[in-house]
């Protein structure tokens, strides 16, 4: 039990660094972090849109607003992400204290919250960064998400740690 502790509170310490460093990116460094995936999306739509434009500038203006609408959804889904991660192994780690179920997901939830917290109050001070009680939430919404189903797989047979 204590290697599967360390094993685990290693992980938590390993996503809650790689959280920190993608926080620590100013505006333009995480643009281009989620241009990596936008920009093939974005080409994929362009490639296969039947839409037909009066201008240039009204075809560029039209793509302008998918490619922003794309880098909110990829930012967003990313931070959710990595919060649904961090909060499997805090539960796992806790788990391993021999921490009942529902506390151990209370404990999860605030430990992530707090972190959450702690993120926004990081990117303050971070160059073209700004701080949004809505990022907490969407944080916190994907431990909440991961803490479902690993509810959900313990209603339907055994419990996630084992």
């Amino acid at each position: 039990m204590k290697v599967k502790r360390v094993v685990y509170g290693i992980c938590v310490i390993a996503v809650m660094t790689v959280i920190f460093l993608f926080s620590n990116q100013n505006y333009d460094e995480t643009m281009k972090t989620s241009d990596l995936i936008v920009k093939p999306i974005e080409n994929v739509i362009k490639e296969n849109t039947d839409k037909t434009f009066e201008t240039e500038k009204e075809e560029e203006s039209y793509f302008k607003k998918i490619e922003s609408k794309l880098d909110i959804v990829v930012r967003k889904g990313a931070h959710m992400t990595l919060f649904a991660i961090l909060a499997i192994f805090v539960f796992l780690w806790l788990k391993s204290f021999n921490i009942d179920n529902y506390n151990a997901t209370m404990l999860t939830l605030g430990i992530c919250s707090l972190y959450a917290g702690f993120d926004e109050l990081h990117q303050h001070f971070v160059n073209k960064r700004d701080t949004r009680f809505t990022d907490i939430c969407i944080d916190e919404f994907g431990a909440v998400i991961s803490m479902f189903f690993i509810w959900a797989k313990d209603k339907l047979g055994g419990y996630f740690g084992r």
